[in-house]
Parts: C-alpha cells; sequence; structure tokens
C-alpha cells in the first residue's frame, strides 16, 4: 500500500499500529503489505472495530492493550493479525476478509478471488498483470 494512504490509518489510530516498534514485536514495521484497493475495507474495518478495542483495552491487564501486528494479502485475502481480540472483532474481521475476496487489492472494484493465482484482481487489473480470469 502505498505510504500516504499507510499514514491516514496510522495517523487515525496511532495506538494501533507501531510502525516503527521491533521487528521482533510486530510486522508493521514492513508497513501494510496489500494493495492500495483494500485501503477502503481497511478504513471501515478500523471504524468498526474501535468501540470494541476501547471496550477490550479496558479490561486488559495494567501495561497491555490492543495492537495491529501484521496487515497482509495472503492467499488473495486480507489477513488483519492482532495482539488480542474479542469475538465481536474476530466476526469484524472475518467481514472484511469475505469482502477482501470481492474487492480488488489493487484499484478497490468488484472482483474475483482467482485461486490458480491466489489474487484478488478485477478483470482490468488482471489484464494490466497478463493473467488470466479463473
Amino acid at each position: 500500500m502505498r505510504s500516504e494512504l499507510e499514514q491516514k490509518l496510522v495517523e487515525r489510530w496511532l495506538d494501533w499500529f507501531e510502525i516503527h516498534g521491533d521487528p521482533r514485536k510486530t510486522a508493521m514495521v514492513r508497513g501494510f503489505e496489500c494493495g492500495d484497493g483494500w485501503f477502503a475495507l481497511l478504513l471501515a474495518l478500523c471504524e468498526r472495530i474501535e468501540p470494541l478495542v476501547q471496550e477490550l483495552n479496558a479490561t486488559l491487564p495494567e501495561g497491555e492493550r490492543f495492537r495491529v501486528e501484521q496487515v497482509k494479502q495472503k492467499f488473495g485475502a486480507l489477513r488483519f493479525h492482532t495482539s488480542h481480540r474479542t469475538d465481536a472483532m474476530n466476526a469484524e474481521i472475518s467481514r472484511a476478509q469475505q469482502e477482501s475476496e470481492r474487492t480488488c487489492e489493487r484499484c478497490g472494484s468488484p472482483a474475483v478471488l482467482n485461486w490458480e493465482t491466489a489474487v484478488t484482481l478485477c478483470d482490468e487489473c488482471l489484464r494490466t498483470y497478463g493473467l488470466k480470469q479463473a
């Protein structure tokens, strides 16, 4: 994801994303390992889980807090790994993952997960990359 899009998420949820943290503790130092097309999905996911994170943080032991440890594409779908989560957060993360399987990772248009190439791209982006739709 382009750095300016990453920055919008990081600035909004500064306590969640440790992009300058210890690489032994968070993969976020590598940035958001997915395409720009999923920015809106990530923004919506973070907005939906924000009140859930506040509730969760209030129950965690002293010194612990919710953190996003990695955001990436794997097998054509969004992966959103966190330090802690609740069942309600799991449901929202699963919802975003399912949406990513129907959203072009490159441009955000409607798309289909291509199991042969393990990417989710619209027809136009598939042609740009010289791939065929499954």
